[in-house]
């Protein structure tokens, strides 16, 4: 799979769930009856993954008795698949049929993965992980931002602090605050390792921004960006790690419940 076809699977991706073609009743597959059927028939088999239909590890029915349920052709039932093994959601076993992927965090390098299939405790690992790196990594940019580094924080964090952004657009500033602060620590590992998991950060940044708001968030980039400027270690460090554990602490209950 080349990088262009895989970006064009996941345009036809988002294209299905935006559009929402098809009518949904529970769990239970209804017959295709409008155009553009193998998107339908691609709609359908990501509802039943979502909804817990197939959790991850399952077997999905076989393409026949797909075609069957449908009402659609064999192609039909094979392009729709094959759409879910190339955004990872699903994998194909030679032989054997279609399994729904059990994703945990060696899986980060597939960059597809939809936020739905991410177990609780992958979910609570990528929290775990960001408390790690991200109070080391503010510790070392303390030392090592220059002027332009502190400047940037400044503008995302004054952006932060605007009253017009919506939650998504306040979820990639949050975001990009953090990796701003990777990069002022002038550490490749550090910087290269922030960026090899960016989507799945990006992910977990929108949930949290959803379930808990933007008030933390505008409250601990401003202290510590104000400890970077004075080039306060202990404060900024504290800060951080504050951030990210109450973050951890508001999230858990929410993540195991879902």
């Amino acid at each position: 799979m080349t990088p262009v076809s895989y970006m064009l699977s996941y345009k036809s991706y988002r294209v299905c769930l935006k559009e929402g073609l098809m009518a949904r009743d529970g769990f239970r597959l209804v017959t295709v009856q409008h155009k553009r059927v193998q998107d339908q028939v691609f709609d359908q088999l990501l509802d039943q993954i979502k909804g817990g239909m197939w959790p991850a590890g399952s077997k999905l029915p076989s393409e026949n008795e797909l075609r069957i349920q449908l009402g659609v052709s064999r192609i039909s039932v094979r392009e729709s698949i094959k759409k879910l093994v190339a955004l990872g959601i699903v994998e194909t076993k030679q032989g054997e049929g279609s399994y729904v992927k059990k994703i945990s965090s060696s899986s980060y390098s597939d960059m597809m993965i939809p936020m739905f299939l991410l177990e609780s405790r992958t979910l609570l690992e990528i929290l775990e992980y960001r408390k790690v790196m991200e109070v080391g990594a503010t510790e070392i940019a303390v030392e090592r931002a220059t002027q332009e580094d502190i400047d940037i924080l400044e503008e995302i964090v004054v952006r932060m602090e605007g009253e017009e952004l919506d939650m998504k657009e306040f979820a990639k500033l949050d975001l990009e605050f953090h990796m701003a602060i990777s990069r002022s620590t002038k550490n490749d590992l550090i910087i290269n390792s922030n960026n090899f998991v960016r989507d799945i950060l990006m992910r977990s940044m929108e949930s949290i921004v959803t379930n808990l708001g933007k008030t933390g968030g505008r409250y601990y980039h401003r202290k510590i960006l104000e400890a970077i400027k004075r080039r306060d270690v202990t404060e900024a460090t504290q800060m951080m790690r504050e951030h990210v554990v109450l973050t951890i602490e508001q999230m858990r209950p929410i993540i195991m419940e879902s």
